[in-house]
């Protein structure tokens, strides 16, 4: 029955203009093409060339914008083959029990806490720790996330689009890039992350123009949004693109034969009967939906594929990029100059004067100053039975560490979160002065070359919501990420130079005080000497050391307690054998055996190697294979046959890592005052600053809804 209309169609076409011959091309080729429909192949792309001047990134007004909202996206400035790096690795800041930190111990919704919402703002861009190595870094039930600087805030969500995912070995396997020696201290252990090296990869090839799409999780979607089954899969694009292709080479191959009427009618018969006899018509009704009407256009599908034929503004042209975009790919990541700062940022090429060093796109946190506050913190129950956590007392016992990469203002309560990518390395070093001019020369101090300024983009002046307008009270309504800054250059910079903006007087003086503070803790043995062993320490030493096995540790001594030594698992079943708690480790049919989820605590029993003629591992690294041993979820004692060197690394045992060092310095880059708003400035009355608990003892005053 499904066929009826294809035949009745066919059987029409005869009583036009067309030979038999031509019929029978037809019939064959339709014939073909529906066999097409039903098989799953691989999409063809061309790699295109570029240079090292080609921008490799650009921000632009992502095709997921919509009335309400201008939203910002990431496109390819250049083709990034399948599996290729989309971007440098970044950074990404582990926050804790951040809505706890919020909560107080009301049983009743606190939704509309200032502190709450700010919150509930930054959780719309934040990613499970999982994905950055972090995910066993606090101890339960504590709850940690994590912002992920570029990429993290920035790349889309559209899943038939989707076209990157995380690398979550990226983090594991990080070298260890201006971190201090293993086991000396200093007063910048734990004020910056040491996740580091959080790595994005093509899923597929990436033309130059397309626009960066990020899988989300299967809890994005609420589960009312389900995709129906005559909804089009990204499987489908593919089939429509072979189909595509057949009939261009069809319709070229006989280019004299079908002119005009003719022409046009077995189009209309192939788009319309021949799919929806393949596909079903509902399904079928988007596919002619989405082809073009003319015959002729075909080439233009061919050209870009039918999933970006289908959302034009997905995939824009270089040149629409280089009028329309900024810039993000002007930054490399390296050791820093700058002593116990770690990594830094360093110019890609060079840079003049007043030229853009990087767009830096940023979150607005209203109450961003609250809301780095940490506490104790304990699980409750609310007014609907839920458990939540909530603050157990109201008494300060550290901030978090994102605080160190947010920006500020005196007296203002928001704080901005960095989203730009790179960005968030660029380390301080003070505004040149006649006499640190001269100690620059003689190369004795760094001075900052970098300035930060409002983004003059068209569409910060087109967008309906200009923040530059409203108060942090009102920001609270706004879920959109619409604030655009630069980072512009003070003087012409050179190729592989480090960049320094100034963080203000302020964030200087508390420096100062720390390092004195620090300093003093030292001399009277208040701090550990030598420095608590990390887990970065571990992996470095055995990326070029063989593991040994755990009777030769008995003899070497154990690994500091500080550690973990885990193992990437995916085992199967071994052919022929009889024991089965005997596996052989493999890699899995779908997805990446360096993934979080398969980590497992792991004990080496046997190591064989070195394997000179042959590398033994799909996954890199030395030439050595193990016996380990882990339990599994029964408890039983499962033994894991020719596990790779590189499927072994350490983790740091939770609550242990240098962000958790109660001494660590912690506060925000300050914003100049001749650049920030007035109308920010929320912590002023009368022209005295207000501190943050005077500011929530009146709730119902007129000075506290002033404020």
């Amino acid at each position: 029955l499904s066929l009826r209309p294809w035949w009745w169609r066919s059987s029409r076409l005869f009583d036009s203009s067309i030979n038999y011959s031509t019929m029978k091309l037809i019939v064959t080729t339709t014939l073909s093409l529906f066999t097409l429909l039903s098989f799953q192949g691989p999409a063809t792309t061309v790699v295109a060339e570029s240079n090292d001047d080609d921008c490799g990134l650009y921000l632009a007004v992502s095709s997921t914008s919509d009335l309400d909202a201008v939203k910002w996206g990431i496109f390819a400035g250049v083709t990034i083959p399948s599996g290729g790096l989309v971007g440098e690795p970044d950074l990404a800041i582990q926050t804790h029990n951040l809505l706890g930190n919020a909560h107080s111990d009301s049983p009743e919704d606190q939704s509309s806490d200032p502190t709450v919402r700010s919150v509930e703002l930054f959780e719309e861009y934040i990613w499970v720790p999982d994905t950055t190595g972090g995910g066993r870094d606090l101890k339960k039930p504590g709850r940690m996330v994590s912002a992920i600087m570029g990429a993290g805030f920035l790349g889309a969500y559209n899943g038939k689009l989707t076209n990157t995912e995380w690398y979550h070995g990226g983090a594991f396997f990080r070298d260890a890039i201006g971190e201090a020696e293993r086991g000396v201290g200093h007063p910048g252990r734990g004020a910056s992350t040491h996740f580091y090296n959080v790595t994005l990869v093509s899923t597929e090839d990436i033309v130059a123009g397309s626009e960066i799409f990020m899988d989300y999780g299967s809890n994005w979607e609420d589960e009312d949004d389900e995709e129906e089954d005559d909804e089009l899969k990204k499987r489908d694009y593919t089939k429509i693109d072979q189909f595509v292709k057949q009939m261009t080479d069809f319709f070229s191959k006989h280019e004299e034969e079908l002119t005009g009427v003719a022409k046009a009618e077995i189009y209309d018969f192939l788009v319309r009967d021949i799919i929806n006899a393949a596909v079903g018509p509902k399904k079928g009704k988007k596919i002619h939906a989405l082809l073009p009407k003319n015959p002729d256009e075909l080439v233009e599908v061919q050209k870009v594929g039918s999933l970006v034929y289908s959302e034009p503004k997905a995939s824009q042209r270089t040149e629409w990029l280089k009028q329309n975009g900024l810039c993000m790919d002007h930054l490399t990541v390296g050791a820093s100059s700058v002593p116990h700062a770690g990594r830094g940022a360093f110019a890609k090429r060079p840079i003049q004067k007043g030229n853009l060093i990087a767009p830096m796109p940023m979150m607005h946190a209203p109450e961003g100053r609250s809301m780095m506050n940490m506490y104790e913190v304990t699980r409750g129950t609310d007014a609907d039975g839920d458990r939540f956590m909530h603050r157990k007392t109201n008494e300060i016992i550290g901030q978090q560490l994102l605080l160190n990469y947010a920006f500020g203002h005196e007296d203002s309560s928001l704080l901005l979160l960095p989203a730009g990518t790179l960005t968030s390395f660029i380390n301080h070093a003070p505004t040149a002065t006649g006499k640190e001019e001269k100690k620059k020369k003689k190369g004795k101090t760094p001075t900052a070359n970098a300035k930060l300024i409002f983004s003059d983009h068209p569409e910060m002046q087109a967008k309906p919501t200009n923040f530059r307008e409203l108060t942090p009270k009102e920001m609270l309504k706004e879920d959109h990420l619409g604030i655009i800054m630069e980072v512009v250059a003070l003087r012409d910079i050179e190729q592989g130079e480090e960049i320094f903006l100034d963080y203000g007087d302020d964030w200087q003086k508390a420096w100062d005080a720390h390092v004195e503070t620090w300093n003093q803790k030292v001399k009277r043995g208040d701090l550990p000497n030598p420095w608590p062993t990390r887990a970065l320490d571990m992996n470095q030493e055995y990326k070029t050391k063989q593991y040994p096995t755990a009777s030769e540790l008995e003899q070497l001594g154990q690994y500091p307690d500080t550690v973990r030594q885990v193992c990437f698992l995916v085992v199967q079943a071994i052919k022929g054998g009889k024991d089965e708690n005997t596996k052989q480790w493999g890699i899995p049919k779908k997805g990446n055996v360096i993934d979080d989820d398969n980590i497992f605590d792991c004990s080496i029993q046997e190591r064989f190697g070195p394997f000179e003629d042959e590398q033994p591992s799909p996954i890199g690294g030395l030439p050595y294979n193990y016996t380990v041993t882990w339990t599994d979820k029964e408890d039983q004692v499962v033994q894991v046959l020719n596990v790779p060197h590189s499927a072994i690394v350490f983790i740091d045992q939770p609550n242990t890592s240098d962000q958790f060092v109660k001494e660590a310095f912690r506060h925000y880059i300050a914003i100049p005052d001749d650049v920030f708003p007035q109308v920010w400035k929320d912590r002023l009355v009368n022209n005295v600053e207000v501190d943050d608990e005077s500011k929530t003892k009146s709730s119902d005053s007129s000075e506290h809804e002033e404020l």
